[in-house]
């Protein structure tokens, strides 16, 4: 009589599902992790229901199934493959793993984030997080974010709320850039941001980095904007505006297309504790522009 033996039906399973999960990945275009680690639950189901059969016809005197050696080594390997992937999962090793081994960085689109800025809103704070970012001015009424990431994973990022943070607080919103996730484990992980900022030019804006570089342009700004505490700050000003931008820096302030006026009584007196001060006045620079706590500076007039 044919004999059974226990985990052979089991580990003839998880070869199929190994080939189809694989066939699967190459015509989707999709890991073939993500399809197993859906799956491999349904071999401990499976093995279990085989070690049910067995005590059910243990009972029988002429039994066709078969516990011997190799089914215990069998069970041995499903149970150690399965606990393997268990704990490789929900220690978030896996993860790193897969980031490590494809070692390749992708840019992907960030969502698009957008809020309106109501009325009584007199005031925006923008605090940019540890990445490059683009601010803008523009005629509408709301911020507008949006930009690409770099990173292994296009799962880092799926909906605004994971890069980008707004709260409101009396006449001030507050909108926070925040920094991908950096996992410092047995191998390391973590993207960069490159977050373009739109936000109405007719509202006084607060720029708060943290020793970031920063791309500005105002465009036909109608208030006062501060920008503070970047390793380098280029900013691109229409010729058309009416703009005055001042520095206050500890670094150095580089010429653009346009030379900066530089204040003659600080320079005179500059020690490495007194700022570098300068100022480029476009139009009638009826508004301020103001930079400080910065390494480095510099000013180009877009014709």
């Amino acid at each position: 009589m044919r004999t059974w033996r226990v985990g052979t039906v089991s580990m003839g399973a998880s070869l199929i599902l190994l080939g189809f999960a694989l066939f699967f990945a190459q015509w989707k275009r999709v890991e073939a992790t993500d399809i197993f680690m859906g799956w491999w639950p349904f071999l401990l189901i499976l093995l279990g229901l085989e070690i049910l059969i067995y005590l059910y016809f243990t009972k029988r005197e002429n039994t066709f199934v078969k516990y011997d050696l190799f089914s215990i080594v069998f069970i041995g390997l499903l149970g150690f493959f399965a606990i393997a992937l268990f704990l490789l999962s929900s220690t978030g090793l896996l993860g790193e793993i897969r980031a490590a081994a494809s070692g390749k960085m992708r840019v992907f689109q960030l969502p698009d984030a957008r809020h309106q800025v109501a009325p009584d809103i007199k005031r925006i704070v923008l605090q940019t997080g540890t990445d490059p970012v683009v601010v803008e001015g523009s005629n509408d009424k709301s911020v507008h974010i949006f930009g690409t990431y770099q990173s292994a994973s296009s799962h880092d990022v799926k909906k605004p709320a994971d890069y980008v943070a707004i709260r409101l607080t009396g006449d001030t919103m507050y909108v926070i850039i925040k920094s991908l996730s950096k996992q410092r484990g047995w191998f390391y992980t973590g993207g960069e941001l490159s977050p373009t900022v739109v936000v109405p030019a007719h509202i006084p804006l607060e720029v708060r980095g943290t020793h970031n570089e920063m791309r500005v342009a105002p465009r036909q700004l109608v208030a006062d904007w501060t920008v503070s505490n970047a390793s380098s700050v280029a900013v691109e000003v229409e010729s058309s505006a009416n703009l005055l931008v001042t520095a206050a820096i500890h670094g150095s302030l580089k010429d653009g297309n346009v030379a900066w006026k530089k204040d003659i009584e600080a320079s005179q007196q500059e020690t490495p504790e007194q700022p570098t001060k300068g100022s480029v006045q476009v139009g009638k620079g009826e508004h301020r522009l103001q930079l400080f706590d910065i390494e480095q500076a510099s000013v180009q007039v877009i014709h």
